[in-house]
C-alpha cells in the first residue's frame, strides 16, 4: 500500500502529543510501544506517534492483541495491520490463546476483566521483546469520565475516583498470578495515555482526517458490558442534564488525583517513619487521621501480600475492628490472606500460615 501522505504542519493534536512527550523523563528518541485495535482512538495516538516519529522525536512500535473473542476479530487484525504499514511503523500480532476465555472463571472474574488482564499481559509480552521505554494507550476524556462513573458505582474510594492517569508506572500483572503461572514475576511498564483531555469527537475527527480505514467493533456497543451501557446511555443523558459532564468528570478526576497522590505520599512516609513494620502498633495506627490510616493499611499489607489488592471494603473492616477493641479477631482477606488484629498489633497472615511479626 502507497505511505500516508504527511501533512507539511503539525496539527493541534499532534502539538499536544509532542508537548505531553516532552514533558516525560524518557531519554532521547525513546521507542514507543502503541496500544493499537485499530479503532479511531488507537488510529489517532497511532497517526500522531507516527508524525512524531517522521520528525525524529521517538520511535514507534504497534501491537495488537488479537481477543478471539469474537468472529470476525481476525479480519480486524489484518486490517490494522494494513493501517500500521501505512504509517511505515513496524506491527506486532498477538492472539490470545482460546483458553484464556475460562482461564479465570474460577476467580469471579466477568469476561471484561479477564480479557483487560490478558490484554495487559500480551502488553507487558511486547513491551520486553521491544525494548520500548513507555506503553502508549488512545484513553480520552470520555473513557475517563466511564472510568470515574464505574468506579464510583462500586463504592471506591478517592483513589478509585481520580481514574486513570496521564503518565503511571504499573506493575504487571498487578493481581496475584494464578498456581501453576511461570514467569509472571510483576515488571514496571511506563504507561502513557496523552488523550486523557482530547474530547471524544476531536480524536475521531483527527483519526478520519488520517485516510487510514477504521475498524469498528461490534462489541463496543454490546450493552451486556457495564462500560457500554455508560458510554451510550448513562453519559448521553447526564449531557442532556448538564452540557460538558463529559470534561467535568474528566476535570473531577484530575484534582481528586492530585489529593490522592499527596495522602499517599503522606502515608508512605508515615510507614517509613515508623521503620516499614512487619507488624502494625496498634494505638500507633489510631493517632492517625482515617485518611491516613486508610492507606497506611493497604500500604503494609500490599508491601508484603505481593499481588494481592486490599479492597476498600476489606480496610474499612480492619479499621472498624482496630478502633472497637476487645479479643483478637481475624479478618480474611483473600488468596490466603488475613489480617489478626489484638489489643497492641496487627498482624499479617499468609497463605501457608506464617505469621509476620
Amino acid at each position: 500500500m502507497p505511505a500516508v501522505q504527511r501533512r507539511p504542519g503539525e496539527v493541534g493534536i499532534v502539538q499536544r502529543l509532542r508537548a505531553s512527550l516532552a514533558k516525560l523523563d524518557l531519554g532521547e528518541r525513546p521507542l514507543v510501544l502503541c496500544g493499537y485495535s485499530g479503532g479511531a482512538d488507537s488510529l489517532a495516538l497511532l497517526g500522531a506517534l507516527a508524525e512524531l516519529d517522521r520528525l525524529g522525536l521517538c520511535g514507534v512500535h504497534a501491537v495488537h492483541v488479537d481477543h478471539g473473542a469474537r468472529p470476525g476479530s481476525g479480519n480486524d487484525a489484518r486490517r490494522a495491520a494494513a493501517g500500521a504499514d501505512r504509517f511505515g511503523v513496524p506491527f506486532t500480532l498477538i492472539r490470545l490463546p482460546v483458553s484464556v476465555l475460562a482461564g479465570d472463571k474460577g476467580k469471579g472474574l466477568g469476561i471484561e476483566e479477564t480479557l483487560r488482564r490478558a490484554r495487559y499481559l500480551a502488553f507487558r509480552g511486547a513491551f520486553e521483546q521491544t525494548g520500548a521505554q513507555a506503553l502508549a494507550l488512545g484513553h480520552h476524556e470520555r473513557d475517563q469520565a466511564e472510568t470515574v462513573l464505574l468506579h464510583l458505582l462500586r463504592g471506591s474510594g478517592i483513589r478509585g475516583a481520580s481514574g486513570m492517569r496521564a503518565f503511571v508506572r504499573n506493575d504487571i500483572p498487578w493481581w496475584e498470578p494464578a498456581p501453576g503461572d511461570h514467569g509472571l514475576d510483576p515488571i514496571s511498564v511506563p504507561i502513557w495515555r496523552p488523550f486523557l483531555s482530547e474530547s471524544a469527537p476531536d480524536v475521531r475527527a483527527f483519526a478520519e482526517s488520517l485516510d487510514v480505514p477504521i475498524v469498528e467493533d461490534p462489541s463496543n456497543r454490546d450493552p451486556v458490558f457495564r462500560r457500554n451501557a455508560i458510554r451510550h446511555d448513562v453519559l448521553p443523558r447526564m449531557e442532556a442534564i448538564a452540557p460538558g459532564a463529559e470534561a467535568s468528570l474528566a476535570r473531577f478526576a484530575r484534582l481528586a488525583g492530585e489529593d490522592s497522590d499527596e495522602l499517599e505520599r503522606q502515608a508512605r512516609e508515615e510507614l517509613a517513619a515508623a521503620g516499614n513494620p512487619g507488624a502494625l502498633d496498634r494505638a500507633w495506627l489510631l493517632e492517625r487521621s482515617v485518611a491516613i490510616q486508610r492507606r497506611v493499611v493497604r500500604h503494609w499489607f500490599e508491601r508484603s501480600a505481593i499481588g494481592v489488592e486490599l479492597s476498600a471494603n476489606r480496610v474499612e473492616q480492619i479499621l472498624l475492628v482496630a478502633r472497637t477493641g476487645g479479643g483478637a479477631r481475624e479478618i480474611e482477606v483473600g488468596s490466603g490472606w488475613s489480617v489478626r488484629v489484638n489489643r497492641v498489633s496487627l498482624i499479617m497472615t499468609g497463605p501457608n500460615d506464617v505469621r509476620h511479626s
